[in-house]
């Protein structure tokens, strides 16, 4: 599966919001569309809101590359690397991402690798960042008012998400084996020579939720395309 031109993609980040419960009939329609693999993968699902995700973050998928490749998305197959993160078979020059949290599915396009997280912000044991954020962002995190601290540990959560799925290596990568360090609206990676130069943008697409996307490309789209769940069933 070649694409002519490939080398003019460029980094695009669609995003789907669950507004409401995806009725049965439409559910079983969208079904139809999805490999025998994500069927299988889908239909095991014990609950119909993670199964509903699943489904529309494929979709979502197929629906941005055919859009911006011209490809039809019965040609869209679906492999994974060494390290599990999901690809497209047979073209390396397309690269993408998902992620689904709440009501939100997102995901990225681009010619080179990309990460992608959403997290719906919620009251959590900020404990927690000790086990998995460096010292630096544990200390940057305390340094800021109570009230803010949960927001901002979904910001970082989310931005170091975003860098081990692009990266792909998945958990052979520790969280706390880099840093990131967010102010304002400057977000600063601090790592070693085992991790490129990656690049970060963060977009407000709810304010219940945090998106963070990491990418090898300094060049973010100034918007997130929005795409209604119909569209996907087409």
């Amino acid at each position: 599966m070649k694409r002519e031109g490939s080398d003019l993609l460029t980094l695009h980040v669609y995003a789907v919001h669950l507004s409401e419960e995806l009725d049965k009939r439409k559910f079983n329609r969208m079904f139809h569309h999805l490999s025998p693999k994500k069927q299988y993968k889908v239909g095991r699902m014990l609950k119909y809101e993670d199964a509903v995700r699943s489904l529309v973050g494929e979709l979502l998928v197929k629906y941005a590359i055919g859009t911006m490749t011209n490809l039809p998305r019965h040609e869209i197959r679906f492999g994974v690397n060494a390290y599990g993160k999901p690809v497209i078979d047979g073209n390396e020059a397309v690269c993408f991402n998902v992620s689904h949290s709440g009501d939100w599915v997102v995901c990225a396009i681009d010619s080179d690798t990309v990460g992608i997280d959403v997290e719906k912000i919620q009251k959590i044991d900020l404990q927690i960042a000790r086990q998995f954020f460096s010292q630096a962002e544990n200390e940057q995190l305390m340094t800021l008012p109570a009230s803010l601290r949960v927001a901002y540990f979904f910001d970082i959560w989310t931005l170091k998400e975003s860098l081990i799925k692009a990266d792909g290596r998945g958990l052979s990568l520790p969280l706390d084996s880099f840093s990131i360090i967010k102010q304002g609206a400057n977000i600063h990676l601090v790592a070693g020579d085992e991790i490129p130069d990656y690049h970060f943008i963060q977009y407000e697409i709810d304010p219940a939720y945090k998106l963070s996307i990491c990418a090898k490309s300094r060049h973010f789209p100034d918007q997130v395309i929005h795409i209604d769940v119909d569209l996907l069933e087409s």
